[in-house]
């Protein structure tokens, strides 16, 4: 009995183990929204080139994206971001960032009215394989969702998500987001990949009701309810890639 028992714990533990070797490691956003001082425009876009070409020289081991805000609140502010980390990524970075700081306030402090900085987390889970190409634009929206709702919104994309496959219904590439810290939550982002600003339009005739009925039946509605109760309301932006105002890290030998 006494090895029996040994045996089943020992079977519980090497499955505990391998689940945790073969689960997704999270990665993290480091977002920071830089928001332009009136007619600071054009002295920004020079004063952050010259910030990324300090990264270049630095040869620092972080790619770093930047996005004009061309719709919603924040238009005309800027998104800087680096994306793929591991959570420890961060513990070596602050030394680099003490430095980076006093180079960035140098060539674009006095064009700046303020920066937020946030951290969200990659849901591999509920996201399309991310492509090593950046595309002109993504459109992101952010759901402001309840507490009591959370489990269930992320539960129904999922549903979403089959409903789109099961279907072979087309859509526009899409990832999603969970902030970690830096805002308000909870808080769940859909961003999606467009190749212009017409491509906001729907690329399918059919609505999401009609994929989620055509899908799952009665239980497509249910899904849909379900989405529709979890949040309290949305936001949207369209962000324009501005390869020129951005860096890419060398790739790791």
């Amino acid at each position: 009995m006494r090895t029996l028992l040994a045996s089943i714990v020992l079977v519980s533990v090497m499955a505990a183990i391998s689940l945790a070797q073969n689960a997704p490691q999270e990665t993290v956003c480091e977002v920071h929204i830089n928001k332009i001082k009136p007619g600071m425009t054009a002295q920004y876009e020079q004063g952050r080139a010259k910030h990324m070409a300090w990264h270049k020289a630095q040869k620092d081991t972080w790619s770093w994206n930047t996005y004009e805000i061309t719709t919603g609140p924040n238009t005309g502010d800027y998104l800087v971001s680096s994306c793929g980390h591991p959570w420890k990524d961060f513990e070596s970075r602050d030394k680099f960032n003490v430095v980076d700081g006093q180079n960035a306030m140098a060539t674009m402090g006095n064009t700046m009215a303020g920066e937020t900085m946030s951290l969200y987390v990659f849901r591999s889970e509920l996201s399309d394989t991310p492509k090593t190409t950046v595309p002109p634009y993504f459109s992101v929206v952010f759901f402001h969702l309840k507490p009591e709702g959370v489990t269930d919104f992320r539960s129904a994309v999922k549903q979403v998500n089959e409903a789109y496959s099961k279907t072979n219904t087309p859509r526009h590439t899409s990832y999603w987001y969970t902030l970690a810290n830096g805002g308000t939550g909870p808080e769940m982002v859909l961003v999606q990949e467009r190749n212009s600003i017409g491509d906001l339009g729907p690329n399918t005739p059919k609505t999401l009701d009609e994929i989620m009925k055509e899908a799952m039946g009665d239980q497509g509605a249910t899904t849909m309810t379900t989405i529709r109760k979890a949040y309290d309301h949305t936001e949207s932006e369209l962000l324009h890639y501005r390869p020129d105002l951005s860096y890419t890290a060398p790739a790791a030998k």
